[in-house]
């Protein structure tokens, strides 16, 4: 049994791995900017975490024959497909992350819809998903106006339900398939939400982490260069007091030692700066 589960998961490990190298391509050569390589990041696992997610999910749909969901789950996949091959040609982080996260909105508010207006946690927690999505890959205004979408859903259940108004249901939806579903569903979504969203803050801090680095040798790189010109010029004065010291130009001499002791000054400076940027380096790999 273990050497099945490992098995398994080496298979969806490769998979992922192609599937991540088909659907970012060049990106990183196409910005600079980390977060944007963050969110192209995020908007991948989403979209591949999901439709893994889907299977269990459609799995049950076939056992209880549920129609609305066998046809909505293949359509949802579709479009999650199409938006990878959207971030794959190009398309900001911005537009595809609109577009997967209103797919994950709209079709999971039909599924609910035709299943007797089924409002309960499963659909409630991919919901928030979908909205905490839109607000990281998009905007705060975007993620209102889907929160709006649900809230008018929400109105329009509360509506058919008071005044005991009769719609299709669904013929794979019962009162047993809703209490066996929740488990099973939540915990798929709630493995879903730890590994794209954790792996997004991962990767955040991962870059941001990079980015420091870089900066830290950029600057000690110029700090090297400044001690070098300083020991250069050091070099030059003690030579010069030398020369001054063998002809008696007792003047010359002594601002060569002001300017030698001006330039060490400078030169601790530097280090102490350098020292300081390392010990900050230090501290931030720590946390």
């Amino acid at each position: 049994m273990a050497n099945f589960f490992r098995n398994t998961w080496i298979f969806i490990k490769g998979i992922y791995q192609r599937a991540e190298r088909a659907a970012l391509g060049n990106i990183v050569n196409r910005s600079a900017d980390l977060y944007e390589h963050a969110k192209a990041k995020l908007i991948f696992d989403y979209a591949f975490y999901y439709t893994m997610a889907l299977i269990p999910v459609a799995v049950l749909a076939i056992v209880t024959s549920n129609e609305v969901n066998l046809i909505v789950i293949p359509f949802l996949v579709g479009m999650l497909f199409i938006c990878l091959a959207l971030l794959r040609n190009g398309i900001s982080a911005k537009v595809v992350g609109a577009l997967t996260s209103l797919t994950t909105l709209i079709m999971p508010i039909l599924s609910s819809f035709f299943n007797n207006q089924d409002i309960s946690p499963k659909y409630a927690t991919i919901w928030i998903v979908s909205i905490l999505f839109c607000y990281i890959t998009v905007n705060l205004l975007t993620a209102i106006l889907w929160s709006a979408i649900i809230v008018a859903y929400l109105v329009l259940v509360a509506y058919i339900k008071l005044n005991g108004i009769s719609l299709y249901v669904s013929s794979g939806f019962s009162n047993s398939y809703l209490y066996i579903s929740n488990p099973i569903v939540i915990t798929v979504y709630l493995l879903f939400i730890i590994r794209s969203m954790g792996m997004y803050y991962q990767n955040v801090i991962r870059m941001e982490r990079k980015r420091t680095m870089q900066q830290q040798k950029q600057q000690l790189s110029l700090i090297h260069q400044h001690l070098t010109k300083q020991f250069m010029l050091v070099k030059g004065f003690s030579r010069s007091g030398r020369s001054a010291f063998q002809n008696g130009e007792l003047e010359l001499l002594e601002a060569c030692f002001t300017e030698i002791e001006k330039q060490c000054g400078i030169a601790i400076s530097y280090l102490d700066e350098s020292s300081e940027q390392k010990h900050n380096g230090e501290n931030y790999t720590d946390v």
